[in-house]
């Protein structure tokens, strides 16, 4: 999916200065009809190191309809601390930590992008990814989420893995799709991907459809 570009003095949008409340919301536990048996017990930590992640997700067929992102409230401030989750990201992907100032500003710094391995001193350049797209987590399980757990997972900075600045290029070719249709051109980055694709599909009680499921077991098998 796709990030909305802003510069470094770039004005909020009314999304990220709507009034922020911090709050703490537990993963959405799944419906009985929407949830079977973990698909990949036969995967064993001593064959493969991500097997044990395997044999933790569930399976069952994606439900895309309803979608609307704006039902997924992002970039907000739960802080309170002037600098919206977008920039919070940048702050602490930062391989040289810009200065920060005034109204969150960034000034100075680099930043790497793991999907295409490119480097930039401008943080405009990048998006903000959701590792597991908003699409895609509504179609496998957030369609039974409150507003408040769709705004938790748009905003999780608890899980490093859930948030990753990247090219705006990369983001964009990436948009919704799972591990079946995308994976990041850097090919190195591979194994990681698709580890913490299922730490954030595991941990946010989302499903996956049995072709991405095959996909990140064929990765996996590789790694």
């Amino acid at each position: 999916q796709t990030t909305q570009n802003s510069s470094q003095t770039a004005t909020p949008s009314p999304s990220e200065t709507e009034t922020n409340v911090a709050e703490t919301v537990s993963p959405a536990t799944q419906s009985p009809e929407e949830t079977t048996t973990p698909v990949a017990e036969e995967d064993t930590t001593e064959e493969n190191p991500l097997g044990e992640l395997l044999s933790q997700l569930t399976l069952a067929p994606e439900r895309p309809e309803g979608y609307d992102r704006d039902l997924f409230r992002h970039w907000v401030d739960n802080d309170g601390d002037g600098c919206n989750t977008r920039r919070e990201v940048l702050i602490l992907e930062a391989v040289q930590r810009p200065q920060v100032s005034g109204d969150c500003d960034l000034i100075g710094g680099q930043w790497y992008s793991v999907y295409d391995g490119v480097t930039t001193n401008d943080p405009s350049d990048f998006d903000i990814d959701h590792l597991i797209a908003l699409k895609e987590a509504w179609d496998s399980g957030a369609h039974s989420w409150s507003a408040s757990q769709r705004r938790a997972f748009a905003n999780d900075l608890g899980n490093p893995e859930a948030l990753i600045a990247v090219t705006a290029s990369s983001n964009r070719s990436k948009s919704d799709r799972d591990p079946a249709d995308w994976l990041p051109p850097n090919q190195s980055h591979h194994c990681q991907y698709i580890k913490d694709w299922m730490k954030i599909k595991i941990f946010w009680n989302l499903s996956v459809d049995e072709r991405e499921f095959q996909a990140l077991r064929r990765v996996a098998s590789g790694c």
